[in-house]
């Protein structure tokens, strides 16, 4: 393959010196270019996992080995990265948008909103001196992403390694410097993650470099890593705890200013919370409707009083507990996922759900070992965005043979026949992979680039969303089509009640033991499942909004297809389409699609 960044780098040098007299279609693209370039080299940790490893600086051809770095969160640093996105946003807007065609349009929109995101980051969020666990996952994700991802050989990523775990003790050093205000939520999440953080570099890192020539050096340099990170969770817990107190709950405004960067969606919180409930209540009807006739056959004996809340809890609650007896061996999950994806790859290619036939390059593996604590049951892995002829993974976690057989059952039921089929729809095909798979097609470079590292969140995790109804929908059901609905309902829940939890607590002041009882008791999570999300929410806001935000875009874009196009509606061609825009905000892609604006990819 290609060194890619080269080719393009020369092209932003060389556009730099003629854009006083192009025009704004020619200097659109070495603009973004440029954008994408330098703002990943702002974050090693971020470049090694889209893929770009080197970077030639084109003004004064210094080579940076993006693998062996750590960000830079000083103040001189952050300063540099202010000044770039104030400068850049000056420049773009010297840019006549209207003369551009609508698909660079898109990308323009796509840039501007990029850079207002990273400048509210920088000036209003400030969370490099308010989030001391901001530390702990950056320096965690940049020391594992040389282990986990096979950009090089293992000797190499393993001497990658150790330089990074050099750079450590003056990566806490400026964190400590940095921090001012906190408050208890976000300093327990820090202490318990540079805990996991010190394990890795004593585990799994040591473990990596082990017969390397790197070892050594490794060796060297983890006692200092490991001071550095005790140091970082006293101060966390005794020093940073009697500065300035930030409270988690982020407000009406600085929630709708979010909302509108991260999601770029076309409602407003208050907008979403109201359908959000409104969902809530008609999905537990529909559920009862469909519990009942289930209820009265396998429980017979069983009579529910109480209020109306109670009844349906009881009687879909104990449906549901029935349905997930219906499981796989708990030796035989990753052989499931496998089968699934084969049965899919049928479906699709027999329903025309889309033209791609060829999946040659999904791969369906047990989750690696070092991966299963994030990855709990599985998840989509795709090549990086500048190695895209990498393969696509699905990984499936094995039940570890030292669960209990109670344990082990209590995963078995949540993910169960129905629910494996529904995850591997959204991971595999024609979830994520697929999506990812047509966004590689995305031409010219540039624009694949540009929507690849800054694309649209609600696109992509709500096509996946998407699929599951829509496949369900088709006939796709695990051979029972009410104890799919039930499953598939179940998980509809789990996205309104993490709607109506992000949005009250953060803006409306909803104590937190009721975004508890709201999930346990309307969204039938169980109480470790319901804490979490409780503590999720508090470590962030509005990204709980992402999926369900994603997947009313994706419903109301293929209603109104269907409504438009009435009898000549062609689902395939309809997804080859909207597919082929690549990751950029739904409302967009209703706007070209609408407008016959075509794609720009290779089909």
């Amino acid at each position: 393959m290609r060194p890619l960044h080269r080719s393009v780098l020369a092209l932003t040098a060389s556009a730099a010196v003629a854009a006083g007299c192009s025009s704004p279609a020619t200097r659109f693209p070495s603009l973004a270019t440029e954008y994408v370039y330098t703002t990943l080299t702002f974050s090693p940790a971020g470049a090694t996992q889209t893929g770009l490893h080197t970077y030639t600086d084109p003004k004064t051809g210094t080579v940076l080995a993006l693998d062996t770095l750590l960000d830079d969160f000083s103040k001189p640093s952050l300063d540099r990265q202010r000044a770039f996105y104030g400068d850049f946003k000056t420049r773009l807007a010297t840019l006549n948008r209207d003369k551009l065609d609508p698909q660079t349009q898109a990308d323009y929109d796509l840039l501007a909103n990029a850079v207002d995101f990273a400048l509210f980051g920088l000036d209003h969020e400030r969370f490099t001196q308010r989030k001391p666990q901001l530390y702990a996952e950056n320096l965690g994700n940049a020391l594992f992403s040389n282990i986990s991802l096979e950009y090089a050989d293992t000797a190499t990523r393993a001497a990658h390694l150790a330089a990074r775990l050099e750079k450590v003790p003056a990566f806490i050093a400026t964190a400590v410097g940095n921090l001012t205000a906190s408050n208890d939520v976000w300093r327990r999440v820090a202490i318990e993650e540079l805990s996991g953080v010190a394990d890795l570099i004593r585990g799994m890192g040591a473990g990596f470099v082990r017969g390397t020539p790197a070892a050594a050096r490794y060796a060297a340099a983890q006692p200092a890593a490991l001071a550095a990170l005790d140091r970082f969770a006293a101060f966390v817990r005794d020093t940073l705890a009697t500065r300035g107190t930030f409270d988690w709950r982020m407000g009406p405004e600085m929630f709708a200013t979010k909302w509108r960067y991260y999601l770029q969606a076309s409602l407003t919180p208050e907008e979403m919370l109201r359908a959000a409930e409104d969902s809530m209540r008609a999905v537990r009807a529909e559920m009862l409707v469909l519990a009942r006739p289930l209820h009265d056959q396998w429980f017979a004996g069983h009579r529910h009083t109480g209020d109306s809340t109670a009844v349906i809890n009881a009687i879909v609650g104990e449906v549901l507990a029935r349905i997930g007896r219906e499981h796989t061996h708990r030796d035989s999950i990753v052989q499931t996922g496998a089968r699934n994806i084969a049965d899919l790859e049928r479906f699709v290619t027999e329903h025309r759900v889309i033209s791609q036939a060829d999946f040659s390059q999904l791969r369906v593996i047990p989750t690696p070992v070092f991966m299963r604590g994030i990855y709990g049951v599985g998840g989509a892995v795709f090549a990086p965005a500048f190695q895209p002829n990498l393969n696509s993974f699905y990984w499936v976690t094995p039940v570890p043979r030292e669960w209990s057989n109670e344990r082990a059952e209590a995963k078995l039921r949540e993910y169960n026949t129905y629910k494996m089929l529904t995850l591997s729809i959204h991971e595999g095909i024609p979830g994520h992979v697929v999506q990812g798979d047509y966004a590689n097609r995305v031409t010219p470079e540039w624009r694949r680039l540009l929507r690849a590292v800054f694309g649209s969140g609600t696109y992509i995790e709500g096509w996946a969303v998407y699929t599951e109804w829509m496949m369900t929908a088709l006939g796709m059901n695990g051979g029972d089509s009410v104890k799919a609905r039930l499953t598939a309902l179940k998980a509809d829940l789990r996205l309104y009640s993490n709607v109506i939890i992000d949005i009250r607590l953060q803006t409306m002041g909803m104590p937190d033991d009721s975004a508890v009882a709201l999930i346990t008791r309307d969204a039938f999570q169980e109480e470790p499942e319901a804490t979490a999300k409780l503590q999720r929410a508090q470590l962030d806001y509005v990204q709980l909004n992402l999926y369900a935000v994603g997947y009313r875009a994706w419903r109301e874009l293929r209603r109104e297809a269907e409504q438009r196009e009435g009898a000549s509606f062609n689902l395939c061609r309809f997804h080859d389409t909207v597919l082929s825009y690549g990751p950029i905000p739904v409302p967009t892609v209703q706007r070209l699609y609408f407008d016959h604006v075509a794609p720009t990819a290779t089909m």
